[in-house]
């Protein structure tokens, strides 16, 4: 049999007992056990063929958890990460906002690689005791191994979210290889019994998020063995001048940042709907707008929509030295947002993609573009992911028209673009946000174009309630949204609240009519549409798409913003049958829910 690593001395064998992991704290099952374990008819596939469907099953392992991760989002699953069973994919938000990182911070422990000179291969351990030994022992003038410091983190016990690491060794070559895919160590095991497995290295992440980085592999076929890398920089260097020698596999899985820091949960605030002072309504201004200051529009409601345009008025600056067809960061969210290129290439604002749930990573389609963009490292991130419809709603500008939002910060951009919340009652539709309107609507097998962002979403609880007197409701009448820091009434116009749901049958407005009814009541206003629209939940499976415990009874109907259209002589509304958010005639009557007049 020959030694653990190739060219060092049977006797030192044992410094190498957990070599690149293992449980770094228990021996290693005898190899004669492990191989007999493993052991299968020979397969007719070459070893290098074998290796490379091994390589398959793996990228395949990882799409599936991604697809598995953002149906967690998009069908509600559970979000406590402690209710995950081990090795459970996380609701996708959970590792974009870093939470599965954060989680495991108390288990962090870092993965020191050696290079062996005698090889030419790499080895990483997490078992310091183990790193002593080899920096002792194995290390010049007594052997070939090279010290090359600490190479990431990774959690060293099962953590929510993350999933065990298998170590193989290869009884050839002397060197390790690993794996996060069940299906590939099952594969390995089966096909390959000079591969002889040696338990589970670590706990990594199927699922790449905030926190984290890819850890990147490479075969090379000469030598069969792999080469392994958390170095974005070393990975392109390799694929642009060794490509011939290193055939690149893509991740393996995401291993866990050193110097990371959760980014501070975003203020409770919604940026505004982007209406200018200019642009109010009145009585017999059918068509056109009217300065706010009008005493007119001031008669009608003088909390109209336009009035309120220095209440979180939308703001953006550029992300160090990186032009906006780069990267632009949202100043009252705090969101980054991907700048789009006029070139008809990947990141142009030309270029549409599929969206489906399952995308496999394809190229023409979102979940191959959202790996393209994290590869590029693009304005120094890559927790690069698509954006919910709140989140793209956002950066409309309902106060302007063809495109919908400022062209100055976001530049060839324009028409239909995908965001990531699917519908509840058909997973196959995507929701979309038109920025030549700002209309919303959902799409399935067409191709749109896409606007990645990245930052953090709230982890906190969202809806608590209180109580205001108005008229004969319930106590905790009102609805607390510590999301956005508005603070709504529970029931329509029109109904009562009893303590339990909304009784009696909502009232329906002109858009005039709801204008007039909010002015005289005081305390209250009407909503613009950006604050209407973060009420909707797309994704209730039937129904009305509303938090239906925060909102019970709540009705199917078009509500009312105080947003204007009048260039087409409209106003906003907000779809809660089916989320949508557009814009009907002014002397339309719809239903109305009430904000509170807070800043």
């Amino acid at each position: 049999m020959k030694t653990r690593v190739a060219g060092c001395a049977a006797s030192l064998v044992i410094l190498l007992s957990a070599c690149g992991g293992g449980t770094g704290d228990k021996p290693v099952p005898e190899r004669s056990t492990v191989q007999q374990a493993g052991a299968s008819t020979e397969s007719p596939l070459s070893t290098e063929a074998l290796l490379a469907l091994g390589a398959r099953l793996n990228t395949s392992a990882l799409k599936e958890a991604e697809s598995e991760a953002l149906a967690a989002d998009q069908l509600g699953a559970r979000t406590g990460l402690d209710q995950l069973a081990p090795g459970e994919q996380a609701p996708w938000s959970a590792y974009a906002s870093g939470a599965v990182r954060e989680k495991a911070a108390d288990k962090l422990v870092p993965v020191w690689r050696f290079y062996n000179g005698a090889t030419g291969a790499h080895f990483f351990t997490r078992n310091a005791t183990e790193r002593d030994n080899v920096i002792a022992n194995l290390s010049p003038p007594k052997g070939s191994f090279q010290y090359e410091g600490e190479a990431f983190k990774v959690a060293n016990a099962p953590s929510p979210g993350l999933s065990p690491v298998h170590r193989f060794y290869n009884t050839q070559t002397g060197v390790h290889f690993y794996t996060i895919s069940d299906t590939e160590r099952t594969h390995i095991t089966t096909n390959l019994p000079q591969f002889a497995y040696e338990g589970i290295a670590y706990y990594a992440s199927k699922v790449n998020g905030g926190g984290m980085t890819p850890f990147y592999r490479f075969y090379l076929p000469g030598k069969g063995f792999h080469f392994y890398t958390a170095s974005l920089q070393e990975r392109d260097n390799i694929i642009a001048n060794l490509a011939a020698i290193y055939q690149y596999e893509g991740a393996g899985y995401s291993v866990l940042q050193s110097n990371w820091q959760p980014e501070p949960e975003p203020p409770a605030v919604v940026p505004h709907s982007g209406m200018k002072d200019t642009q109010c309504v009145a009585f017999g201004s059918f068509g056109s707008y009217v300065s706010c200051a009008d005493p007119n529009a001031q008669a009608l409601n003088p909390q109209q929509d336009g009035h309120r345009a220095n209440t979180n008025p939308m703001s953006y600056s550029a992300i160090g030295a990186y032009p906006t067809t780069s990267c632009v960061k949202d100043n009252v969210t705090g969101l980054i947002w991907e700048g789009k290129t006029a070139n008809n290439e990947p990141r142009g604002g030309g270029t549409v993609y599929t969206n489906y749930p399952f995308g496999y990573g394809k190229t023409d389609d979102a979940s191959g573009y959202i790996t393209y963009v994290n590869g590029l490292n693009l304005c120094g991130y890559s927790d690069w992911r698509l954006p919910t419809r709140t989140e793209l709603l956002g950066i409309v500008d309902f106060g302007r028209y063809e495109p919908a939002l400022d062209s100055a910060w976001f530049p060839n951009s324009n028409h239909t673009y995908w965001t990531a919340d699917k519908l509840g009652w058909d997973n196959g539709y995507s929701a979309t946000v038109t920025f030549t309107s700002g209309y919303t609507g959902a799409a399935s097998a067409s191709k749109e174009r896409i606007r990645l962002v990245r930052g953090y979403g709230h982890t906190t609880q969202r809806y608590s309630y209180g109580t205001v007197a108005y008229g004969s409701d319930a106590t905790n009448n009102v609805v607390i949204d510590g999301w956005t820091g508005l603070r709504w009434r529970r029931c329509e116009q029109g109904r009562t609240w009893t303590g339990a749901t909304c009784s009696g049958t909502a009232s329906t407005l002109t858009h005039y009519d709801a204008l007039t009814h909010a002015r005289d009541l005081t305390g209250w206003r009407l909503p613009n549409v950006k604050e209407l629209a973060s009420l909707v939940s797309l994704g209730v499976a039937s129904g009305t798409t509303i938090d239906s415990t925060a909102f019970p009874g709540a009705a199917a109907a078009n509500l009312w913003s105080s947003t204007p259209w009048d260039l087409l002589g409209r106003a906003r509304y907000v779809g809660f049958a089916d989320g949508r958010v557009s814009a009907s005639p002014h002397n339309t009557a719809y239903p109305v829910r009430l904000v509170q007049l807070i800043p």
